[in-house]
């Protein structure tokens, strides 16, 4: 009778902390979603120790067996255990490593003029239009209206928004950009470098030329062979951050860009197509005012050569804004059937109509680039990219930039690689790269990957 009543009463307990962690959760969700704002204190170990406890202690075999059950179902046990345990050993490698970024950061913090606005406005604008479209990647704009009909927040996982390929490629050429100095050599060595360490640590999404140039670089070849031959908008997608801080050096821009966009796409129109997402970046960074589209055509017609294709669909995306034609009906003139494709000539053209219209305004623009449906990440982190550099941090909406949430590549993380690049290019020098904890990275890619896949099993039920 005694082991019954402490079973029991251990039981009761454990039930109480249980679920005052979940109606904690539940509150926080809430809050997220547009409710009052909440603090969430989670009651750590005790529902799941207790629950154990109870079970063990319980005088009956079958009880006893089913004694790890609480453990797994209180998420004060299991899920802030596991945060706890993370966050101090990131504590500890950050105090090891405290010393050397605290020199760094009081470089970086003395950067302030108007490239570092513009470079961390890029790159957090290409973070936050690729989490808050990557919710939507795939679907046609029916579709995607019905499954998320709001972009006010994010989607991907109650409310918080992570990051994908797109941000996480362009971190990585502006950190090649930091230590090589912007010289073509050490620039393809490290940013080849990079490539490979990211395939290793098996990312969620990878396109298929950019897979297979990656693989080809594992087998050793040389940056300048690696890539295929493909017209995908993969060098788009991190071309941005290279035009903010290169724009103005156009002969240095052009490497560079030929540099980051061959060693995955031996292709011109995806040479091309960086090019001018590049140029549009920081004409959009350095314009005192609202560019028109005769103005850009006549940049662009500059920089290609007259019989690129590409200079043909950037003429065609003006003739489209002097009739007055909205994207969605350029997107479906173009062929690119639910929504806008990854081939670099449907996600181009559909770019520039949308930044050509809401060049001043960052949420207007992403929402109806992701609207537009399709590779709606890849589309909406290049658009927030062109105008993130004219905005700057201060324009991409509180909510959205709160609601990013992710490691090792964070906001802060982000933010320093662009004060970073800002000093290393005034300078005209070569510095240290900003450090995180790379070691994280695949596990953080396994946890990507389920909310991917739950994303995916949703998608299979209604609405339709």
């Amino acid at each position: 009778m005694t082991a019954w009543a402490t079973s029991i009463a251990l039981g009761a307990i454990a039930c109480l902390a249980i679920a005052a962690n979940w109606a904690g959760i539940l509150a926080l969700v809430r809050s997220k979603a547009g409710g009052e704002p909440r603090s969430f204190s989670p009651v750590p170990l005790i529902g799941g120790v207790l629950g154990a406890a109870a079970l063990a202690a319980a005088p009956h075999a079958t009880l006893n067996a089913w004694f790890w059950l609480p453990l797994v179902l209180d998420p004060g046990t299991g899920l802030f255990a596991l945060l706890m345990a993370a966050a101090g050993v990131t504590a500890f490698i950050d105090k090891r490593a405290q010393r050397r970024q605290r020199l760094a950061d009081a470089a970086d913090q003395a950067v302030h003029g108007a490239l570092a606005r513009a470079l961390e406005g890029s790159m957090l604008g290409t973070a936050v239009g690729d989490a808050l479209g990557l919710a939507c990647e795939g679907l046609s704009p029916r579709r995607q209206a019905r499954l998320v009909p709001s972009l006010d927040r994010h989607g991907f996982l109650f409310g918080i928004g992570m990051i994908s390929d797109d941000t996480e490629h362009t971190v990585m050429l502006a950190q090649s950009l930091i230590v090589s100095g912007g010289d073509e050599a050490r620039f393809a060595r490290d940013f080849a470098w990079r490539l490979k360490w990211w395939l290793l640590a098996l990312p969620a999404g990878v396109g298929m030329a950019t897979g297979r140039a990656i693989i080809k670089l594992l087998l050793f070849i040389p940056p300048s062979w690696s890539g295929v031959r493909s017209a995908g908008n993969g060098p788009a997608m991190r071309a941005a951050v290279l035009g903010v801080a290169y724009g103005d050096d156009p002969a240095r821009l052009a490497v560079l860009n030929r540099v980051a966009a061959r060693i995955t796409h031996r292709d011109d129109r995806a040479e091309h197509g960086a090019l001018t997402v590049a140029i549009a970046a920081h004409l959009s960074a350095t314009g005192p005012g609202r560019l028109t589209p005769a103005d850009f055509v006549a940049a662009m017609a500059a920089r290609l050569p007259p019989d690129s294709v590409t200079l043909e669909a950037i003429r065609a995306v003006a003739a489209s804004l002097e009739r007055g034609e909205a994207a969605a009906d350029l997107v479906a003139r173009l062929g690119s059937k639910n929504g806008v494709s990854g081939y670099m000539l449907h996600t181009l053209p559909a770019v520039l109509h949308v930044w050509l219209r809401h060049q001043d305004d960052y949420a207007g623009g992403v929402t109806e680039m992701i609207r537009l449906g399709g590779d709606a990440d890849s589309t909406a982190a290049i658009v927030g990219g062109i105008i993130g550099a004219k905005v700057g941090r201060e324009g991409i909406p509180p909510r959205l930039l709160a609601g990013l949430i992710d490691w090792p590549r964070s906001k802060t993380m982000i933010s320093r690689v662009a004060r970073r690049l800002a000093h290393a290019r005034l300078a005209d020098t070569r510095l240290t790269e900003v450090r995180s904890f790379v070691l994280a990275v695949p596990l953080r890619n396994l946890f990507f990957l389920a909310v991917v896949l739950a994303h995916g099993f949703r998608r299979l039920l209604p609405p339709y």
